[in-house]
């Protein structure tokens, strides 16, 4: 049996620019989230028509409930919702041939990326694994993937979310959608075109898997986090094992499993609202 992962996030997609469109309270959110299932269901439909038996989507964005089920391919398999060990990687594993990473922003490393930020952009600032600058969520995600030998073939976003990825892992299949302009403007294309580019672009890269390599980190990872308040390093710092490097950042060493589960603890589940 074949099988897909795609981890789905809303930032990155064409056509959103702000929290009009991705923020749940916003006024376009109903429309992009039916955007997002249409181009979900692109993606696919591309592993579908190269073989694949299974594809798992991870909702990865904000509260993790944004894909409603009865918007997607039926024979898709949708997870969702938060209470889960890893941000937008849970169920992650060995059994699962690629991994398409799908409309995630880029980190702010690149000038035009479209609302770029690292996880939880009002806390988090920098995230390293081993000395490496990974604030791209995708980037990241794709490490995570990458332990377990599932190598990231495709990603569909803005053209700095494109350059930051390809960085990283150069044979990606980067699907641009959108190009920045600033931080909240853009210029996108028609979402009729961009499902086409998605469904040749995540054909293309799974046509390629065997030439990719996973992103891998090693059995031991070291992660350091540096937030943009202290207090936050304050909360960090009652997990055992971690270590204060400086008043705003911390490190942890440990098995890889062991610091992915520590990544959702510290990035999502530790927020000081403070």
């Amino acid at each position: 049996m074949k099988k897909a992962y795609i981890s789905a996030d809303i930032e990155g997609m064409e056509g959103v620019v702000t929290n009009i469109q991705c923020s749940r309270q916003g006024a376009d959110f109903a429309v992009a989230r039916k955007r997002l299932a249409l181009d979900v269901n692109a993606a696919a439909r591309a592993c579908f028509d190269s073989g694949y038996d299974e594809v798992l989507v991870c909702d990865g964005h904000a509260d993790m409930e944004n894909l409603l089920i009865e918007d997607l391919d039926e024979r898709i398999k949708l997870l969702s919702g938060a209470m889960r060990q890893s941000l937008q990687m849970e169920a992650i594993d060995g059994t699962f041939d690629a991994y398409i990473s799908f409309g995630h922003a880029g980190a702010g490393l690149t000038p035009g990326g479209v609302i770029d930020h690292c996880y939880n952009g009002g806390k988090v600032y920098n995230l390293r694994f081993n000395g490496i600058t990974m604030n791209t969520e995708t980037v990241a995600n794709a490490a995570m993937a990458g332990h377990y030998g599932v190598p990231l073939v495709a990603c569909i976003g803005d053209a700095a979310l494109a350059k930051e990825v390809q960085a990283f892992v150069p044979n990606c299949e980067a699907i641009v959608v959108k190009e920045g302009v600033s931080r909240f403007a853009a210029i996108s294309i028609h979402p009729n075109k961009a499902r086409k580019l998605i469904y040749d672009g995540v054909k293309a890269g799974l046509a390629r898997r065997d030439q990719i390599q996973p992103l891998r980190l090693g059995d031991q990872v070291t992660m350091e986090v540096d937030y943009k308040d202290s207090n936050m390093a304050d909360t960090a710092m009652l997990i055992p094992g971690m270590r204060r490097l400086s008043q705003r950042t911390v490190a942890y060493t440990g098995d890889a499993e062991t610091v992915f589960k520590l990544h959702e603890l510290m990035l999502y589940r530790l927020v000081d609202k403070l």
